[in-house]
């Protein structure tokens, strides 16, 4: 495990009690005295962690956010989540993530302020440490804000800790852009102290430069596309090409400066047992692939992750199975003749209908990734105890046989047909919720996908992008794009979005790219319409998306809900013109 995992709850210690915990608490208090505290780089860092931990509370479960897309049903939100549903409203889950947002943004500044004291009292290679430090904090803190906006747009911004309750119900809403320089700021001071090599468990500077590079490129195409459902943001084509150039010269800095490699050389493996499967164990989460990631640490730490509750069965350590992938995720995998899509599957309880949806025969030939990610009618997978500490012994999984003894047992009244293979422990190791798996924020690949976006944005297709692409492609043993899907700017953009579905599904980044791309009504419709109706393998109906939804659940998907509690004790807050 990174040194991180076993020194956290040092930090979590001197921290907790010192820190408010959201937007409306006091402020911190010196419970632990700065005459014994804050006078070595040891209590700095002790400090930091407490902010990477309220930093790992805020993204843990990030991949319920798929379930807002079109690839991943959640049947519930198992306690963090939160949801979403086209006939209106965000749950307490997205109250709790802005509460969750600005304890990390507490934390931070209180840490910030201190740090620099300490600072201005040292010099030689000590200063240089804590500088490093308070980079990391700069980093995490600019995280945070930047999922208030990507969220919200105008939200309270500070960077000092706030002197008592009083101020903290008197902030108002800061403009999105002003934000959005301070951000920049933040991750430009962290690329400036932080170290340029491997840093494990904590942030390192090529990891500030891909979110200095993220945040230019959701900026970009907020200004390209518009954001009409935030008061006063303004489309701007010439600053939008100016924020996807920052953001591909940030990107290529990542790619080309820190000797960063796809998880096993981007090599496919097998197809029984594929390397993209491996990327999402615990063993391999300190690959050079993976950027930046929060993370977990168990077993009885009291820091240990849910992924396998969430995505796992019973039959994989009494897990739950949140989470599936549906029908359309499977129709989005290609070929490994033509490295284009297939007919669509025709829903059918017929094993011998000629792509039929639980023929075997239908998912033959096909991008591995699919292999790695999901199971289906006949698909085999190793089985757990109750426990989750011993193998054993593998079951095959059966659309609607769940007995637990011949079948797998996904725990589910009904669903989609699949259940994810992708996130599963299949190792002996602690419980369901309890696990060391970290949960990855930015990996290469994605930086791969975004630098291409952007280039393609400012160039159209190039040589370079075009074989960053089939570099992704080929952990899928995908054959390379067709001059047909580079052909122009519209066809990359085509093949850009779909790696980013194949390769990104469960990691939380679906809902964010709809939402920048304005995409809510190419995928289920025009407002007023039929919308989709998610339908399992044997054609029953599952729910439906967007059903005669009006021009105002689209307008509320593209950007939530001030949580009324805090403008109950906050006056200044206004509300988002679609929650009013």
């Amino acid at each position: 495990m990174k040194q991180l995992k076993y020194i956290l709850l040092i930090g979590m210690v001197s921290i907790l009690s010192s820190c408010v915990s959201d937007l409306l608490d006091r402020q911190p208090t010196t419970e632990v005295s700065s005459d014994v505290y804050w006078n070595s780089p040891e209590d700095a860092l002790s400090a930091t962690y407490g902010v990477y931990d309220a930093t790992r509370t805020l993204f843990r479960r990030d991949y319920y956010f798929d379930g807002h897309g079109e690839f991943h049903w959640t049947r519930g939100t198992s306690g963090g989540g939160g949801s979403f549903s086209a006939s209106g409203g965000s749950t307490s889950g997205f109250d709790q993530m802005w509460k969750n947002c600005y304890q990390v943004i507490n934390r931070a500044n209180f840490t910030i302020e201190n740090i620099e004291k300490m600072i201005e009292s040292t010099s030689g290679k000590q200063k240089e440490e804590l500088q490093a430090q308070n980079g990391e904090n700069y980093f995490l803190r600019s995280l945070a804000y930047f999922r208030l906006i990507q969220l919200w747009g105008d939200v309270p911004y500070y960077r000092h800790v706030l002197k008592g309750h009083d101020e903290a119900i008197s902030l108002s809403r800061t403009p999105i852009a002003d934000i959005k320089k301070d951000i920049i700021e933040d991750l430009t001071y962290a690329i400036s102290v932080l170290p340029s090599g491997a840093y494990k468990g904590r942030a390192t500077q090529a990891a500030a430069y891909g979110f200095r590079a993220k945040v230019e490129l959701f900026w970009a195409s907020w200004k390209k596309n518009g954001w009409p459902e935030l008061d006063g943001f303004t489309q701007d084509q010439s600053e939008a090409q100016n924020s996807f150039r920052k953001a591909a010269d940030d990107f290529a800095k990542v790619i080309n400066d820190y000797g960063l490699k796809l998880f096993s050389e981007g090599n496919p493996g097998t197809y029984e047992d594929p390397s993209y499967w491996h990327l999402f164990q615990h063993y391999n989460e300190y690959s050079s692939e993976i950027i930046f990631s929060v993370q977990h640490a168990g077993p009885s730490l009291g820091q240990g992750e849910e992924m396998q509750r969430d995505f796992g069965t019973r039959s994989t350590g009494n897990a739950q199975c949140w989470l599936m992938p549906t029908i359309r995720l499977v129709d989005r995998y290609q070929s490994l003749t033509t490295g284009d899509f297939v007919d669509p599957l025709v829903l059918s309880t017929d094993p011998t209908l000629k792509n039929g949806s639980i023929n075997r025969e239908t998912y033959e030939n096909r991008d591995w990734r699919m292999k790695a990610t999901l199971l289906w009618d006949g698909e085999e997978m190793v089985t757990l105890s109750t426990s989750g500490l011993e193998v054993t012994g593998k079951l095959p999984f059966k659309y609607g046989q769940k007995d637990g003894v011949n079948y797998i047992n996904y725990d589910v009244g009904t669903g989609s047909g699949y259940i994810y293979r992708k996130w599963v422990r299949n190792t002996g190791i602690t419980g369901r919720s309890d696990g060391p798996q970290d949960f990855y924020l930015m990996r290469l690949a994605d930086v791969y996908l975004m630098y291409s976006e952007a280039v393609n944005e400012l160039e159209g297709p190039t040589a370079e992008t075009i074989g960053l692409i089939n570099k992704i492609r080929h952990r899928g043993n995908l054959p390379e794009l067709t001059a047909e899907m580079y052909a122009n700017k519209e066809a990359f953009f085509k093949a850009i979005e779909q790696e980013r579905i194949v390769e990104l599904i469960s990691e939380g980044q679906r809902p964010f790219d709809i939402r920048r791309w304005r995409k809510v009504e190419d995928i289920w419709g025009a407002p007023n319409g039929d919308g989709w109706t998610l339908y399992n393998t044997h054609n029953v109906r599952v729910h439906d998306q967007f059903k005669n939804a009006n021009e105002l659940n689209y307008q509320r998907y593209y950007i939530y809900k001030i949580p009324q509690t805090e403008r109950d004790r906050n006056p200044n807050l206004t509300q988002n013109r679609p929650w009013l």
